[in-house]
């Protein structure tokens, strides 16, 4: 008998690599239609919060322009260019989290993805 393997193609993944957050296939699809998210980090639970913001809510200026951050949308893959939560990251786990694929969820209530940082796969 069988015993059928567990695929990952489906499943939502983020690296953090020295200067940015990747999403895989699964996880950048949330993002397709924007360019720009805002980045929170709930130190507590050890969460990073990617929140995609729409071209409406920055032309009309809802969110603070100094908490914008690019996000590039490839092939397969969505990147985020940002050092500087890396190194709050580093801070907070206490290591250096090169290349560390972390579990991903989409809360769909309040419309963000959530990495959990302690939870690397």
């Amino acid at each position: 008998m069988y015993e059928w393997i567990k695929g990952s193609v489906f499943n939502m993944i983020t690296t953090l690599y020295p200067t940015n957050i990747t999403l895989n296939s699964s996880a950048a699809t949330f993002f397709d239609d924007v360019r720009w998210v805002m980045l929170g980090l709930d130190r507590k639970e050890c969460k990073l919060a990617i929140r995609p913001v729409s071209k409406r809510e920055v032309d009309l200026k809802l969110v603070p322009m100094e908490q914008l951050h690019k996000i590039s949308i490839g092939k397969g893959y969505a990147r985020i260019s940002c050092k500087s939560i890396i190194e709050e990251i580093n801070s907070l786990l206490s290591k250096n989290v090169d290349g560390a694929k972390m579990t991903t969820e989409y809360d769909e209530k309040d419309n963000m993805l959530i990495v959990y940082l302690g939870k690397e796969m």
